[in-house]
């Protein structure tokens, strides 16, 4: 959990206050879309270019938080979020009679994946034979997720800027009022002092 907290939260709590709280809400929502998607390993480079397009119609959104939230689907999670994907398709497509098991998919992916270890160019061979295998009822399949954790994952950390941003508004307000607090009473105690230095002065003269 504390991992999971130094790299996706923490990140937003950074984002500067002269930024609108959406700059970093609309990070969270790209980052959970593509992370949602059967670009495991590419989907910072694609958070990269949307981040380039997004500039040139003035919807900009913070690159590093966007690429953080990426990391929920990775490498441990690969295997269970294609075959999701790939599961949510044969639905989508009408052909979820004839699903390959979790077990027969697992082998089969990991079976692919040593065989094509040798070499980048090997890997994208890979890939591409797995896509031409599952690739359209992964593509349809993760539609879904996209859409439902972009949306959710905007919406969420909307609020949670916004409500760490009052709250951080609110402790320095607190801080302000404490130093003034200490500073009247600072004066406060010197003139009093000073005060009885006076009348004492004056009532040695009298």
């Amino acid at each position: 959990m504390r991992t999971a907290r130094m790299k996706l939260v923490v990140p937003m709590k950074r984002v500067g206050s002269q930024h609108p709280p959406e700059y970093t809400a609309r990070a969270v929502g790209v980052g959970l879309a593509w992370a949602f998607t059967p670009l495991v390993g590419a989907q910072m480079f694609t958070v990269f270019l949307t981040w380039l397009i997004a500039r040139r119609f003035k919807w900009e959104f913070s690159l590093i938080v966007s690429a953080a939230w990426t990391w929920i689907t990775n490498v441990a999670t690969l295997v269970p979020s294609y075959y999701l994907f790939y599961v949510t398709g044969e639905f989508l497509l009408g052909r979820d009679g004839h699903n390959t098991g979790y077990d027969q998919f697992a082998q089969q992916y990991e079976s692919e994946a040593a065989a094509t270890a040798t070499s980048w160019w090997d890997s994208v061979l890979g890939f591409a034979d797995m896509m031409t295998s599952w690739g359209q009822s992964m593509l349809v399949g993760c539609i879904p997720y996209v859409i439902f954790f972009g949306l959710v994952g905007y919406k969420l950390s909307l609020i949670f800027v916004v409500r760490h941003r009052a709250a951080k508004k609110e402790r320095q307000a607190q801080r302000r009022k404490l130093r003034l607090d200490a500073v009247k009473q600072t004066v406060a105690s010197t003139l009093e002092a000073r005060g009885q230095r006076d009348y004492g002065a004056l009532r040695n003269e009298q």
